[in-house]
């Protein structure tokens, strides 16, 4: 039986790594201190990554059904007001795995196996983005693992981007183990060319 792939996201407001209230504007604890702020005048906010290395973390439990002998893929959903289709941008993620009452929480390092490469901006100001997809390989995160801690990054950006760049979310695809047994499905799930559609 082949499954579909199984989807997660987690937009930015929902990260662990806000700090701040009702009262206040909300600051990111990581590098850069990123603040939360309304996408334009959109009626919805973004974390407003504006220096490279602005960064973002969370802390997630992940699926049950994860099938850690597959590939597991993340990438970053984000809106800049750039109308300039050669701008372009460079997203990081670093991770780390926990295994509850075993593993040390630390500031996430380790690198994905495959990182997310840079891309180009489709130049339309306030157009919603994803990034291409980083890999973290099967078999890297053990069986015992039920928590990662992850950040992502802005890690660059072209000279000519000085227009508001806005984290919206980051969002991972993985290979689902649902049936009970030793045994997952033999290949990586097969995304569909859209991700509702049923096309391959």
């Amino acid at each position: 039986m082949l499954w579909r792939p199984g989807r997660i996201f987690i937009p930015q407001g929902a990260f662990s790594g806000w700090m701040g209230g009702a009262t206040t504007v909300r600051v990111g604890l990581g590098a850069g201190a990123p603040v939360e702020q309304e996408v334009g005048a959109l009626g919805y906010c973004g974390a407003l990554f504006d220096t490279a290395g602005d960064e973002l973390a969370h802390v997630m439990a992940l699926p049950e059904d994860l099938d850690v002998a597959q590939p597991l893929f993340v990438r970053c959903h984000f809106i800049t007001n750039s109308a300039t289709a050669a701008d372009t941008v460079d997203w990081k993620v670093l991770y780390t795995p926990v295994t509850p009452n075993v593993t040390t929480s630390i500031d996430p390092v380790t690198a994905l196996t495959t990182p997310i490469a840079q891309m180009a901006v489709l130049g339309t100001a306030a157009a919603y983005q994803t990034s291409p997809w980083g890999i973290i390989k099967g078999g890297v995160i053990s069986e015992k693992a039920e928590i990662l801690i992850f950040k992502c990054e802005l890690d660059a950006f072209a000279v000519g981007l000085t227009e508001d760049k806005f984290f919206m979310g980051a969002e991972f695809r993985y290979t689902p183990k649902r049936l009970q047994g030793p045994d997952g499905m033999g290949i990586s799930a097969r995304p569909t060319l859209a991700m509702l559609g049923k096309a391959y």
